[in-house]
C-alpha cells in the first residue's frame, strides 16, 4: 500500500487535505482513484488507514479510517555526521540508505578537504533536495519519524556534540577498531546508552590535524578493518555495525 508522509497541520478532525505536489502524485503518477486506501504518517508516531476522496479535483483529501501507533524506530538514536561529497548522487544514495536503515539525524559536514563549494543558494538548494530523498525514503521503508536535517557545520564547530558517545571513522586507526568499541561501550552497565554519534570523512579522508582534533574534544577514532571503504560505503556499513551491536535487528 503506498505511504505518504504528510504534516500534523494537514490533518484536522479525521479529514486530511493532501498538499498539491502529493495531489499529482497520487492522481497523475500513481492514478489512484476515490475509495482506494493509502497510509498516512505525519512525524508523531501513528500511521493512518486512509481512504481517497475527491481525488480528480485541484483539493484531494483522505478520510482517516483507523489510526495505530506503530514502533519501527530504533531505541538508539544515532547521528551521522557525513562529509559532504563531491557526488551529489552518492550523497543522497547515504541519504536514502540510511534513512532506511534507521538514523535519526543527519549532520552534513564541511572538512578541510571536502570539495564542493558551499554557498547559501547552494546550502537552500541542496537542503530543499535532501529532505525531499529523505521523506521519500521514510515513506518507502515504514518509518513513522522522519530524520532530522541539521544545518550543515564546519568540522570544528564538532565541540558542542557528547564526545562520550561518539566515533570517528580513520582508516589510519591501528588500535581501535569499531566491533572492539561497541562492545566496550554496549556491555558498560554504568553508562545507558541511547544515542551514538557517527563521523564520516570525505573522498580524502580527514587530515590528521582534524583527528587530533577530535581526539581532544573525546571523540574516538575507530577503523572499519583492513581495507579502505569509499565515503558513501563507511558511513552506511557504521549504521549498520551500531545497529548490530545494539540489537536493533530483533524482531
Amino acid at each position: 500500500m503506498h505511504r505518504f508522509y504528510v504534516s500534523k497541520e494537514r490533518i484536522e478532525k479525521n479529514v486530511i487535505t493532501f498538499e498539491k505536489d502529493l495531489g499529482h502524485q497520487i492522481c497523475k503518477v500513481l492514478r489512484l482513484t476515490d475509495g482506494n486506501s493509502v497510509i498516512v504518517f505525519d512525524n508523531s508516531g501513528h500511521e493512518y488507514l486512509t481512504e481517497l476522496r475527491n481525488v480528480n479535483s485541484k483539493k484531494i483529501y483522505g478520510q482517516i479510517l483507523e489510526k495505530t501507533k506503530i514502533e519501527t524506530e530504533l531505541s538508539i538514536r544515532i547521528s551521522l555526521f557525513q562529509s559532504v561529497l563531491k557526488s551529489a548522487e552518492r550523497f543522497e544514495y547515504i541519504l536514502q540508505k540510511c534513512t532506511e536503515l534507521g538514523v535519526a539525524k543527519f549532520v552534513p559536514l564541511v572538512t578541510s578537504r571536502t570539495i564542493p563549494r558551499m554557498t547559501s543558494s547552494s546550502i537552500s538548494t541542496k537542503s530543499l533536495r535532501w529532505r525531499k530523498i529523505i521523506r521519500e525514503a521514510a515513506e518507502q521503508s515504514g518509518r513513522v519519524l522522519l530524520p532530522e536535517l541539521s544545518e550543515i557545520k564546519y568540522f570544528n564547530e564538532l565541540s558542542g556534540i557528547n564526545q562520550n558517545l561518539s566515533i570517528i571513522l580513520w582508516e589510519e586507526e591501528q588500535i581501535q577498531d569499531i566491533k572492539s568499541h561497541l562492545s566496550i561501550m554496549s556491555n558498560d552497565t554504568s553508562n545507558n546508552i541511547s544515542e551514538i554519534n557517527i563521523i564520516v570523512g570525505p573522498e580524502g579522508g580527514f587530515e590528521s590535524n582534524e583527528i587530533q582534533y577530535a581526539e581532544n574534544i573525546g571523540v574516538k577514532p575507530v577503523s572499519l578493518g583492513k581495507r579502505i571503504l569509499r565515503s558513501d560505503t563507511a558511513g552506511i556499513a557504521a549504521v549498520s555495525c551500531v545497529m548490530y551491536e545494539f540489537d536493533q535487528f530483533l524482531l
